[in-house]
């Protein structure tokens, strides 16, 4: 199974960097793990242009792949929903990515055009601290799909 996340954003502080490792250490060996950075868009006279223009960046790196947003107004899950979830995909596609917005978010087109967009929180979180916050979930819902004790309810 490969999972491409692709975000929008500067280089993370080597203490998320290194969280981040830690957790895709941990995914299971038939899970890869892709990361694509996109530079954020410095010059812009609006943030609806900047947001189409890294929009634009984002869907050039994704091609035609089926993508999910992480945005603030998706859907939330519960870590057992999106295990779920997680696990129809993987039975129906050969890959999947998620995207993972700049400061400002991500443009409507771009929202549009995902088959599905999920909120980790209903609060603000830090634009770097979801890329950790992400990758624990998906180990979370690997660890759920495969019975392992990591999970607690």
């Amino acid at each position: 199974m490969k999972i491409r996340i692709v975000s929008v954003g500067n280089k993370v502080e080597t203490w998320l960097h290194n969280g981040i490792k830690n957790y895709e250490k941990k995914l299971p060996s038939y899970v890869n793990i892709e990361w694509i950075e996109i530079k954020p868009e410095k010059k812009f006279s609006s943030i609806e242009k900047k947001k189409k223009v890294e929009a634009i960046r984002i869907k050039n790196s994704i091609k035609e792949s089926l993508y999910v947003c992480l945005d603030e107004h998706g859907k939330i899950f519960s870590s057992i929903d999106f295990s779920s979830k997680l696990g129809k995909w993987i039975q129906n596609f050969p890959s999947i990515t998620f995207v993972i917005g700049g400061a400002d978010g991500l443009d409507a087109d771009l929202l549009k055009g995902s088959l599905e967009n999920i909120s980790l929180s209903k609060m603000t979180l830090p634009h770097q601290s979801v890329k950790l916050i992400f990758i624990e979930q998906l180990f979370r819902a690997f660890s759920i799909l495969n019975n392992h004790p990591y999970h607690r309810e």
